[in-house]
């Protein structure tokens, strides 16, 4: 019996070790923070969600967004209306979302939406070399708990799994979109001087056989 009560003794140790330092009120199991891959590859977007409220003032807390007297003695923040204003307005948010969502070789501004709910963190980033696929990195909330994840979904049915170490994925986004519309604007243009051109050359004929008409009757 006693040999027993030391093993279950040696489990609980490892079970404590284990899990120290993990916050009490994040929500890794809950619903999964989802992200939205668009743009082109020089201008990709990220635009991404919380997946439980708590989460939003769990964090607002952690980046001075929010008193910490919010989180209780057995580390809980509950949420309560207007604490995604409170994050969405705190530039210590803005940073940690570029902190957490990246791409190499490309500078990102973010955009959070006065409602993070429902209009969640957009991240645009401009990169300067041109690639056939663009890897994006994805690793928020994971300092808050390793077990967080964001189910992100890209262009034609793209999908992927931010999850444990997999926490950059390639997508494949549109490199013609800006070539095509400058193509467009341009073949635009060539019409609308076509039409000018040949408008000056009717006017300009009109005006000739005019003159030619003038100059015969007063011959006669």
């Amino acid at each position: 019996m006693a040999r027993r009560f030391r093993v279950l003794a040696v489990v609980a140790g490892f079970v404590l070790a284990a899990t120290a330092g993990l916050p009490a009120d994040a929500h890794p199991f809950g619903a999964p923070q989802t992200a939205t891959i668009a743009g082109s590859t020089s201008a990709p977007e990220v635009t991404w969600r919380f997946g439980a409220t708590d989460d939003i003032a769990y964090l607002a807390v952690q980046v001075g967004a929010l008193p910490p007297d919010r989180m209780t003695l057995d580390g809980v923040v509950l949420y309560e209306s207007g604490d995604e204003t409170a994050l969405a307005r705190s530039e210590a948010y803005a940073d940690y979302v570029l902190d957490h969502i990246r791409i190499e070789g490309c500078d990102g501004s973010v955009e959070p939406g006065e409602d993070l709910i429902a209009d969640g963190t957009t991240v645009t980033f401009d990169c300067p070399s041109p690639t056939s696929t663009r890897r994006i990195e994805i690793d928020m909330l994971t300092d808050l708990h390793p077990a967080y994840q964001t189910l992100a979904s890209g262009p034609n049915g793209q999908k992927a799994a931010y999850a444990g170490d997999a926490r950059s994925h390639g997508w494949s986004l549109d490199e013609s979109r800006a070539a095509a519309t400058g193509l467009s604007a341009l073949v635009q243009l060539g019409g609308t001087l076509g039409v000018l051109a040949l408008a000056g050359v009717a006017a300009w004929w009109l005006v000739r056989r005019r003159r030619s008409a003038g100059t015969s009757a007063s011959a006669s």
